[in-house]
């Protein structure tokens, strides 16, 4: 296949047909690029996808975009098992002992396993995983993994916790037959499109990067923790182990490794990422959107405003939110609270809220409004409020302080660096960093704030500067293409 695009990025559970965070920073890198590099789009989600799911329109130099259904098994279940001659069926046995036995945590692959692994995807797909769960040199192999690994759990469970992770990685491995021909393959996570990446660099050389948002390992061992159909603990710690080798594959294999802040570099390189292939690039702000928000803070004879930016999900936990607004409520009786961001994304938790400001007796004070544009609500807040449970460098906080907003913020991803400052930064306090899902100490810090217009506004000023000084988009563009360009 000729090259259709500069760039393939591979992307998981986001952009284009999810909006948020991780989004958003998608849609503005492709189009930031607009007059310099074509990209490929491969989106992988959950559930089948089509362009009316989509919920951004795809810049000009996307020429290519394909929704995957990430978990859609018929074409293995469907696939008729390869058959292979007596003759052969030592040699399959043998095959398919060496990919029940790699283990990704070692890191790269052998030759012997590229090669075994590029004459699948040629020749036998998925018939040839079909074969190994239909025949019995297959249950045999899994046998007698489960006697030296899990004899003392009961097999059936074994046998199909097993399958489901197989079924999983042998899913994604076949999708990089689909994958379009790129220069360089760019993912935004470690998980599954980073190991799509890597296994376009261990198979066909060619250059990978990953830039990790999160620290992807820790996001699925806290979805483990609490997965339901995960009923023993054993079958948890497959999971884990699945994931934490699929991890060190990536950081050993990938050309690239960028984080968004100097923490997350750190726990790469404890995750097993090369430090030397680790570079750190802060997402960036295009300042003048959000010059015209700037204001002075807690004027006098003006309803003081408290706001939250962003979708109404369980990870944004806009329920502790709503309790520090009824804290703050009791302690400032003329509060106005808002709620800024879609809310139908997970229908089941925005209901949850409703009922809960409710209960609160806050439907007079605090407002759900759905989409909308938050530099509007930027200009009538006077100080901007993140309750999250889990994050990277959240873009709502860094478009708060380009606006001229002091932050309350839980402790999460980079905002003790946001508002704190790291390393050469002495500019001084942006906001205040406060415990997760604790209403009560990010009400105090809130109401400190609020009962203090000069602390307000000196703090407004703190966030200006240290956005202008490290966190200008340009700057992100500039990085990014340099890497772009150096790989490619």
């Amino acid at each position: 296949m000729s090259e259709v695009a500069d760039i393939c990025l591979i992307i998981e559970g986001s952009y284009p047909f999810v909006t948020g965070g991780v989004a958003s920073w998608m849609q503005r890198l492709i189009k930031s690029y607009e007059n310099e590099f074509t990209f490929a789009v491969v989106a992988l989600a959950a559930g089948k996808k089509t362009e009316e799911d989509l919920r951004y329109p795809l810049p000009d130099n996307v020429t290519f975009m394909k929704g995957v259904d990430l978990f859609d098994y018929s074409e293995i279940r469907d696939a008729e098992p390869t058959k292979f001659s007596r003759a052969e069926q030592k040699e399959v046995y043998e095959q398919i002992g060496q990919l029940a036995h790699i283990n990704f945590a070692k890191g790269k692959l052998t030759e012997e396993q590229r090669c075994l692994f590029r004459d699948i995807l040629q020749k036998h797909k998925e018939g040839f995983f079909k074969h190994f769960l239909s025949k019995e040199s297959g249950l045999e192999l899994l046998t007698e993994i489960y006697d030296k690994k899990r004899s003392k759990e009961g097999f059936i469970k074994y046998y199909y916790n097993w399958r489901n992770i197989h079924l999983a990685i042998w899913r994604v491995f076949m999708l990089t037959n689909i994958l379009p021909e790129a220069k360089l393959y760019h993912a935004p996570a470690t998980g599954f499109s980073g190991f799509l990446a890597c296994m376009m660099t261990e198979l066909y050389d060619k250059p990978s990067v990953i830039t990790e948002h999160g620290i992807y390992i820790q996001e699925r061992d806290m979805d483990l923790s609490v997965a339901e159909w995960l009923d023993e603990e054993y079958m948890r710690d497959m999971w884990r182990d699945f994931f934490k080798g699929l991890t060190k594959f990536q950081y050993e294999t990938v050309t690239r490794v960028i984080t968004l802040y100097n923490g997350n570099r750190e726990l790469a390189a404890e995750y097993g990422a090369d430090p030397e292939k680790v570079e750190v690039i802060p997402n960036g702000i295009q300042i003048e959107r959000f010059e015209k928000a700037r204001r002075t803070r807690l004027r006098e004879g003006e309803d003081p405003v408290i706001g939250i930016v962003g979708r109404v999900d369980s990870v944004k936990d806009m329920k502790t939110y709503l309790n520090v607004s009824a804290v703050i409520k009791n302690a400032i009786p003329n509060i106005k609270s808002y709620v800024v961001g879609p809310t139908e994304e997970v229908e089941s938790y925005y209901k949850e809220c409703l009922a809960l400001r409710e209960l609160l007796k806050a439907e007079d004070y605090v407002t759900f409004t759905g989409p909308a544009d938050v530099v509007e609500y930027y200009k009538i807040f006077d100080i901007l409020l993140l309750t999250s449970v889990k994050e990277a460098m959240p873009l709502t906080v860094m478009e708060a302080m380009a606006s001229g907003l002091p932050v309350v913020a839980t402790r999460v991803g980079a905002c003790d660096e946001l508002l704190n400052g790291s390393g050469d930064d002495k500019l001084g306090v942006a906001g205040y960093v406060a415990t997760i899902m604790d209403s009560q100490d990010i009400a105090m810090k809130t109401l400190e704030i609020l009962n203090n217009p000069e602390l307000a506004n000196q703090m407004a000023q703190t966030g200006i500067k240290r956005i202008e000084t490290y966190y200008l988009e340009t700057m992100l563009e500039d990085a990014y293409r340099k890497v772009y360009k150096s790989l490619m």
